[in-house]
């Protein structure tokens, strides 16, 4: 079965409707969801590999449902949601498996 591509029109309402909230294994993970009408379309993690004390270098965001691979690091959680969101939309919108 193919998935068929979203209107980019329901890709921005989506997209305009999301909001960041910590996600329910937050105490474990510290993972952030980006969601939608109870949707999760991305995940910000917090990134590892840094120089700091603490190891972390930034926030990373993959997509909940599709088999892309994750980002670089962005600067804050907010970044990450918003690259994560505009991929989202790009995944959502295109026609390609």
């Amino acid at each position: 079965m193919t998935r068929r591509p979203m209107s980019a029109r329901r890709a921005r309402a989506i997209v305009e409707a999301a909001e960041l909230v910590k996600a329910a294994d937050w105490s474990d993970t510290r993972a952030w969801h980006v969601v939608s009408d109870d949707v999760v379309l991305v995940v910000v993690e917090p990134s590892y590999g840094g120089t700091s004390r603490t190891g972390r270098n930034g926030w990373a965001w993959r997509l909940a449902d599709a088999a892309i691979p994750g980002s670089r690091p962005e600067t804050t959680r907010e970044q990450a949601a918003v690259a994560g969101l505009a991929a989202w939309t790009r995944w959502a919108t295109n026609n390609q498996k």
